[in-house]
């Protein structure tokens, strides 16, 4: 147990570092473009193509991020009235109901790939593939988190532990 959480801990590790690296590019490239349309006064074309996709693939993989931080919004009134024991298994309904969803983008986002592997990008010429499976990546990572955090929920649930932060 302690070997997949380290190893899950290093994924969302590669997964930071990613998003930091992808946002000092995009800013790179936004200022780049400001200066080339405002100085220079030419426009790069395939600036803010690249920008898009970049913040793409920052939301995706900063959501898995949120996802493994349980710093996702959660609405707590109603959980917090609850006894401990049913508060935990409410905890691992939730749990469950997000990895369904993450499991359907998982699937759509392979059948996205699939439908636009053979599509380039009109500005930059590469395949839609690379910006769209931010949708598969990041429903992947979300669904290995919130599965992890479903797992030790339930064997708290069963051990008789209190309840972790949902």
């Amino acid at each position: 147990m302690s070997f997949l959480r380290k190893m899950l801990d290093r994924v969302n590790s590669l997964a930071e570092y990613a998003v930091c690296a992808l946002l000092a590019v995009m800013v790179v490239v936004v200022f780049l473009q400001v200066i080339f349309r405002f100085v220079i006064r030419s426009s790069l074309p395939w600036s803010e193509e690249l920008a898009r996709y970049l913040m793409v693939w920052i939301v995706f993989l900063g959501a898995s991020i949120g996802v493994k931080r349980k710093s996702h919004i959660g609405v707590e009134a109603v959980v917090a009235l609850l006894p401990d024991r049913l508060r935990l298994w409410t905890a691992v309904l939730v749990n469950a109901s997000c990895c369904v969803f993450f499991a359907f983008m998982i699937h759509y986002g392979r059948v996205i790939l699939r439908v636009v592997g053979f599509q380039l990008s009109p500005a930059m010429e590469i395949s839609m593939a690379v910006p769209y499976s931010a949708v598969f990546a990041g429903g992947a990572l979300m669904f290995v988190h919130c599965f992890f955090q479903m797992f030790e929920q339930i064997l708290d649930a069963l051990s008789g532990k209190a309840v972790r932060s949902a």
